[in-house]
C-alpha cells in the first residue's frame, strides 16, 4: 500500500505513463459460478489455515526494511523462491521494466510460483500480494498479504484443480507499482486468460471492539464488479461469523489490483485498508507484530475467504462466456463460446426465455427494429441444473449505419448514438454544444458512447474516427484507475484499445484513429468509454467527458502503430547442471543474458544470444540466477551447478 505524498507520488508514475500501450481485449465480461453450498473439500482446506504459520513468514519478513532496489529485498525474494520451491511449484522471477537497482548487480523482482491445472491449465486465477515496504517493517503492509499469498499455497498445493492458479509476491508496489504494471503487460501482449485476481495487501490491523465484530472489506473497480459479488457471497458461506463487505471508500486506494484493471482484468483489492485512518502505524517503524499486526484472527479469515473463493473458481462450472448480438446476412445473430459440461443453452430475450439449443448460436428471427433487445444465455447440465447467466448483450437494428457520419449535436439530439446511461446532456459546455457526462459521486463511474455498427467494403482506402474531447477526472491514481479509451470491435467479443486517453485534462483536443485495419470486415462498432474506479486521494467527487464533432470519415490522415508480440518463457535444463544449460525462451530474435551468483553479483554475460547453450564449468559450484532480457521483460530463473 503506497503513501499518498503526491510529489513522490507523480514522479514515480513515470515508470506507468512511459509504457507501450497494451491492445488487449480483456475479459470484462467474465462471469462466475453459481455457489449455493459449502463443499466438504473446501471446508477442509480452509480449516487447514494455520496462524503459526502466518505469523512465522511475517516475523521473518519484518526483520528486513524491504526497499524494493535493497540487498534486503533481494534476500526477501530468494527466501520466497525457496518457499513455493519446497511446496514443487514451478517458479521464475519476472523483473521490472527498468532497472530499478544499481551496477551489476541482480534487482528483486516479483515471484511468480505455478500450479498448473489439469483441464484448462491456460485459464488462470491470481493470488497476489506486494513483499516491498520502504520505511519499515512493514509487518501488515505487506508482510502480512505476502505470508497470506503463501499459506494459500501451502494449503491449495496438496489438491489438483481444473485451472491453473499462480501465487504471485511483487515488488515495487510502493513505487506506484513499478514492479507489477510491467508484469501484466506481459499477460496482456500474451493474450493470457485471467479469470480473476485476489490482492491482498494488508490484512491484520483492527482498529478495536468499538468498530463492532471483526469484519472483512474488499474494494473493486467496475470492472471486477461481477467478481466481487461472487467473491463476497462465497466469502459469507463459508465464513459467516466473519462477514464480507464491500469498502465503505469504495475502492479509493491505490494496490497492484489497479494494475490488471486498466488492462480489463478483474481485480480485488482485499485488506484492512477500510480502517487506514484509524491506523497510526502505517508506514511507520512501529508496523510490526502486535501494533500494526494486531489480529491474527482477521489474517486468518481473509486467508480462508480466498482459498474458498479460488477453490471454488479453480473447479467451478462457469456460465457460458463470451456471449454476443450482432448482424450477420442482415439476421440478428446471437453467439457464445462453447461451455464444458454444458448439455442445451437456453436462450433469453428482455428477461423471457425465446429459445433451447445445443449449438453455440442463434438467429433470432423474431428481432423488431428500432426498439433496444437484449439477450442472455444459460447453460444446462446433464443433471439439468442451470447455471449462471453469461454477460447481456443488447443490439438495437439490422441495418448498417452509412458513411460517412458527422455528429456536431447543433440539433441538440445525440442521433442513432447509443449513450450507456441517464447521465448524457445535450447542450452547451465549455464554449461548445456538445455531448457531456457529468458524475457527482465518488464510486465508480462508467459512461460510454456506441455507435451503431456498419460496414467498411474492401474498395475503402482510407478509413478515421476523429471527435474532440474535454474532459475531467481528479484522482491522483490517473492513469492506473482513470481514463477514456477508444475501443474498436468486430464481434461485440473483442473490443480492440485504438487509445487510452489519460492526459490533458479541462481543455479542448482533437483525436483521429484509423480503421484501415477494419477494411473489408462486415461488422463494425466503435466507443468512446469513460470509466474511473473509486474516489481516490481527493475531496472532489465532480467529473465529465465532453465530446464535440464527432465523425467516421474516409480521411487519410490518422496513423495508428500496431505491435506484434511474442510469447517469453524461460526454460533452462538440465537443473541442477554439470555446467553446461541449455536456455529455451521461444522468442525469434536475439537477446541478453546475465548469469549471477547467489549475491545477486553479475559473474557472465552475453549481448547477444539465442536459444542455445551457455557454459558455466569455468563457474564455482553453487547456485546461481540466470536472466533472459528481450528488451521488454526481464526473467529469471535459479540454476544449480554441481
Amino acid at each position: 500500500m503506497k503513501k499518498y505524498l503526491l510529489l513522490i507520488a507523480m514522479a514515480l508514475c513515470v515508470n506507468v505513463l512511459n509504457a507501450q500501450f497494451i491492445d488487449h481485449k480483456g475479459n470484462r465480461n467474465q462471469t462466475y459460478p453459481l455457489v449455493t453450498q459449502t463443499n466438504p473439500a473446501i471446508v477442509e482446506m480452509i480449516n487447514q489455515v494455520d496462524t503459526l504459520s502466518i505469523y512465522y513468514a511475517i516475523e521473518f519478513m519484518q526483520q528486513y526494511i524491504r526497499e524494493c532496489s535493497s540487498p534486503s529485498a533481494l534476500i526477501v525474494q530468494n527466501v520466497l523462491l525457496d518457499w513455493f520451491d519446497q511446496l514443487g511449484l514451478e517458479t521464475y522471477v519476472h523483473h521490472h521494466t527498468g532497472y530499478i537497482g544499481y551496477g551489476d548487480t541482480l534487482d528483486a523482482g516479483n515471484v511468480i510460483a505455478i500450479q498448473r491445472g489439469t483441464e484448462f491449465p491456460d485459464e488462470y486465477i491470481i493470488i497476489a500480494a506486494h513483499y516491498d515496504h520502504p520505511d519499515g517493517p512493514g509487518a501488515d503492509d505487506n508482510a502480512s498479504g505476502t505470508s497470506g499469498v503463501f499459506e494459500c499455497a501451502r494449503i491449495m498445493h496438496q489438491y489438483q484443480f481444473k485451472r491453473s492458479i499462480l501465487y504471485i509476491p511483487f515488488n515495487g508496489e510502493e513505487r506506484w507499482m513499478v514492479g507489477s504494471y510491467p508484469f501484466v503487460e506481459k499477460c496482456a501482449r500474451e493474450d493470457m486468460n485471467i479469470l480473476g485476481v485476489f490482492d491482498l495487501d494488508m490484512i491484520g490491523f483492527w482498529p478495536g471492539p468499538e468498530y463492532g465484530p471483526v469484519t472483512m472489506y474488499s474494494g473493486y473497480s467496475y470492472i471486477s464488479e461481477r467478481l466481487f459479488d461472487y467473491y463476497q457471497n462465497v466469502a459469507n458461506l463459508y465464513i459467516p461469523e466473519m462477514p464480507t463487505y464491500r469498502f465503505t471508500k469504495k475502492d479509493s486506494y491505490g494496490g497492484d489490483h489497479m494494475c490488471f484493471n486498466i488492462h480489463e482484468y478483474p481485480a480485488l483489492y482485499i485488506g484492512d485498508i477500510e480502517y487506514h485512518e484509524q491506523n497510526p502505524h502505517y508506514h511507520h517503524p512501529s508496523d510490526t507484530i502486535g501494533a500494526g499486526f494486531n489480529c491474527m484472527d482477521l489474517a486468518q479469515g481473509f486467508v480462508k475467504a480466498v482459498v474458498a473463493a479460488v477453490a471454488e473458481l479453480a473447479d467451478g462450472w462457469l456460465a457460458p462466456q463470451d456471449f454476443s448480438a450482432t448482424v450477420k446476412d442482415g439476421e440478428v445473430f446471437l453467439s457464445w463460446a462453447d461451455a464444458p459440461e454444458t448439455e442445451i443453452y437456453k436462450l433469453f430475450k428482455d428477461n423471457e426465455l425465446i429459445a433451447e439449443t445445443a449449438e453455440n448460436s442463434f438467429v433470432d428471427e423474431n428481432f423488431e427494429d428500432g426498439e433496444w433487445h437484449r439477450y442472455f444465455v444459460k447453460g444446462v447440465n446433464a443433471e439439468g441444473v442451470e447455471s449462471a447467466a453469461s454477460n447481456m448483450d443488447s443490439i438495437f437494428s439490422r441495418e448498417p449505419l452509412q458513411l460517412p457520419v458527422f455528429y456536431d449535436f447543433e440539433d441538440e439530439t445525440a442521433g442513432d448514438l447509443h449513450l450507456y446511461n441517464e447521465n448524457w446532456t445535450i447542450g452547451p459546455f465549455k464554449n461548445r454544444v456538445c455531448l457531456t457526462a457529468k458524475t457527482y459521486t465518488k464510486d465508480n463511474i462508467l459512461q460510454m458512447i456506441e455507435t451503431q455498427w456498419f460496414s467498411i467494403p474492401e474498395t475503402t482506402e482510407n478509413v478515421t474516427i476523429g471527435f474532440k474531447m474535454n474532459r475531467y477526472i481528479p484522482s491522483i491514481w490517473s492513469p492506473l484507475n482513470a481514463g477514456v479509451y477508444i475501443d474498436v470491435t468486430t464481434d461485440r467479443k473483442t473490443w480492440h484499445k485504438l487509445d487510452n486517453v489519460w492526459n490533458e485534462h479541462n481543455q479542448w483536443n482533437e483525436y483521429a484513429y484509423s480503421l484501415n485495419d477494419y477494411i473489408g470486415e462486415d461488422y463494425v462498432q466503435v466507443r468512446i468509454r469513460f470509466e474511473g474506479s473509486g474516489e481516490g486521494y481527493t475531496t472532489a467527487s465532480y467529473k465529465y467527458m465532453a465530446v464535440d464533432d464527432l465523425c467516421i470519415d474516409f480521411s487519410p490522415d490518422a496513423v495508428n502503430e500496431h505491435y506484434d508480440y511474442e510469447k517469453f518463457n524461460l526454460s533452462l535444463s538440465p537443473n541442477p547442471s554439470e555446467g553446461v544449460i541449455n536456455i529455451t525462451t521461444g522468442l525469434g530474435c536475439d537477446y541478453s543474458v546475465c548469469v549471477y551468483n547467489s549475491l545477486g553479483i553479475k559473474v557472465l554475460s552475453y549481448d547477444i544470444f539465442n536459444d542455445g547453450k551457455i557454459d558455466l564449468t569455468s563457474l564455482p559450484s553453487g547456485m546461481y540466477f540466470i536472466s533472459v532480457d528481450n528488451g521488454v521483460d526481464r526473467l529469471t530463473k535459479r540454476v544449480v551447478l554441481k
